[in-house]
């Protein structure tokens, strides 16, 4: 193929005129290589546990029931287990369909619960590369999903992080900036990444992280309507799946969250590496938030930039150490965890327990717009009578470095280019 065909109309190799600036364009990853299961089961284990939870109700979070729409497919040693957006189905019956690499349906369906909410426990079958659900033994499936293989022993990353969902007009390329280099500061090596919406320039940012393997990205959308804010719930159990079998040790917070330790001498990865109880499924951290009231800059200018609006280094307003429980924070071993919450483990697979981390060893520094959601008006007083707000500064020893890798990344991704 000729140069010539691939550039704009009236635009050639001999034109006179110059030709007008290709747009900045970016290469995103296409899904994991299928696997083939190479192996069959006949059971799932735990069942018992399984029924005994659902019918207790732990981990529905209701709403009107909506149709069957995939996320992923996760083949671990014990079971399939594939992720979905559909509400409203907690405890359904459901249908496991398997294809093989050429998508032609493999046996026979296998009869599952839709159970945890999002999710549905299917047998492995040999010779798999596909996986989907249906409503009825025969009915029509959804577009099945490659399976993804998590049945190596050895895991990838041992301390990674889950991010909720992200949305809304503010621009996030520079909370992404810093949310991520503190983590990686923190000792964190992946990035689990949740978008209902961001804008295309942050998207650019992001893309960069993912090109050098710091993030995968899951763009959570369906036919269905429901609110930004609750597609949290399906991100919560998806994300605790996908980490399964790839990470030891999972946080799950929001953009403007940094669980930091204070008096505690180590990083978040040393904390982790010192627990020695067997029984500790999690570690919960308690909240301060810090008093956020203006929207981060659009677009990058330089580096000065940023070091005047990292949310870090420009807000200090802090408030006191929250209650026990009250909106915290989760570190846990996906191993260990079942049905996973916003703010603790809705049910662990054994006897396992969350520890609380002693605000004194490390807290969550919680950068709160206040005039997101009305969060100013409705929680502000609350959060007002848990004490006195004092001025408080991100850690010294790693602010320099912060802000060191941030103005690196931002300016290497989008330099002059404003």
């Amino acid at each position: 193929m000729r140069l010539s065909r691939l550039l704009p109309c009236n635009c050639s190799t001999s034109s006179a005129s110059p030709c007008p600036t290709l747009p900045f364009l970016t290469v995103r990853p296409s899904f994991p290589k299928t696997i083939v299961t190479r192996i069959d089961t006949t059971r799932i284990p735990h069942q018992d546990l399984y029924n005994f939870v659902m019918i207790q109700g732990i981990g529905s979070r209701k709403g009107d029931k909506q149709g069957i729409s995939l996320i992923a497919a996760y083949e671990f040693p014990e079971q399939i287990t594939v992720t979905i957006t559909s509400r409203g189905k907690y405890s359904d019956v459901i249908y496991c369909r398997y294809f093989d690499r050429e998508k032609r349906e493999l046996g026979l369906p296998f009869r599952t619960h839709v159970f945890p909410e999002f999710a549905a426990y299917c047998l492995r079958r040999e010779g798999a590369a596909f996986m989907s659900l249906s409503d009825t033994a025969r009915g029509d499936y959804s577009y099945p999903v490659p399976i993804v293989d998590r049945t190596n022993d050895e895991l990838k990353h041992f301390f990674s992080v889950c991010v909720a969902p992200i949305y809304g007009k503010e621009p996030k390329w520079l909370l992404l900036a810093e949310f991520i280099e503190h983590y990686k500061l923190q000792g964190a090596t992946h990035f689990y990444v949740y978008i209902k919406y961001i804008d295309e320039y942050s998207r650019i940012f992001l893309d960069d992280y993912i090109r050098t393997g710091d993030v995968e990205v899951v763009v959570l959308h369906d036919r269905f309507q429901r609110e930004d804010d609750e597609w949290q719930v399906v991100e919560l159990q998806e994300c605790l799946t996908r980490a399964k079998g790839h990470s030891q040790w999972v946080a799950f917070v929001d953009l403007d969250e940094r669980l930091t330790p204070t008096q505690y001498s180590g990083t978040l990865l040393d904390y982790l590496r010192s627990i020695s109880d067997s029984s500790i499924g999690g570690i919960q951290f308690r909240q301060r938030w810090i008093l956020k009231n203006e929207s981060m800059p659009a677009k990058y200018l330089n580096r000065n930039q940023i070091a005047t609006w990292m949310p870090t280094a420009r807000y200090h307003n802090t408030s006191h150490v929250g209650p026990s429980g009250h909106t915290a924070k989760c570190i846990v071993d996906p191993e260990k965890v079942l049905i996973m919450n916003v703010h603790y483990v809705d049910q662990f697979t054994d006897a396992y327990r969350l520890h609380e981390v002693d605000p004194e060893e490390g807290v969550v520094r919680h950068y709160r717009d206040v005039h997101l959601g009305e969060w100013g008006r409705i929680w502000l007083k609350e959060v007002e009578e848990m004490g006195n707000f004092s001025h408080t500064n991100y850690p010294e020893k790693w602010m320099d470095r912060l802000r060191k890798n941030v103005e690196n990344r931002v300016h290497y991704v989008y330099g002059g280019h404003h």
